[in-house]
């Protein structure tokens, strides 16, 4: 399946689509734990001082942030989790970086298997 979404085309090894009202679930789960996300950053931010550089919390806004204007944009599409899933792992990747973007990645693929695998 083939899909075009901001003069990009998306292609898509599955054909799983979601229903309308399920997507919108996913896109009001999104707009909440973007919210999470951007109210608990100083709180993130502490505790990974402890231990890091203190940094988890405002990279984590930053992802938020993108995450957000690709829901305003359109650029996720949310009936379709294959690529769903691919821009929130390109997101955590370029966004967040490091070493906690790509274990955001690992855990978004490993994530996604288990949920259709039932």
């Amino acid at each position: 399946m083939i899909r075009k979404v901001d003069n990009h085309f998306v292609c898509s090894e599955s054909h799983l689509l979601l229903e309308p009202a399920i997507a919108e679930l996913i896109n009001q789960a999104l707009q909440t734990i973007v919210k999470k996300l951007h109210s608990e950053a100083d709180k993130l931010n502490r505790l990974d001082a402890v231990s890091g550089d203190g940094d988890t919390g405002t990279v984590f806004s930053r992802a938020a942030d993108t995450i957000a204007l690709d829901l305003a944009n359109g650029k996720l599409i949310l009936d379709c989790p294959s690529s769903l899933f691919r821009r929130l792992g390109l997101i955590a990747e370029s966004r967040m970086g490091g070493t906690c973007g790509a274990s955001k990645i690992v855990y978004k693929q490993n994530h996604y298997i288990d949920i259709y695998i039932f």
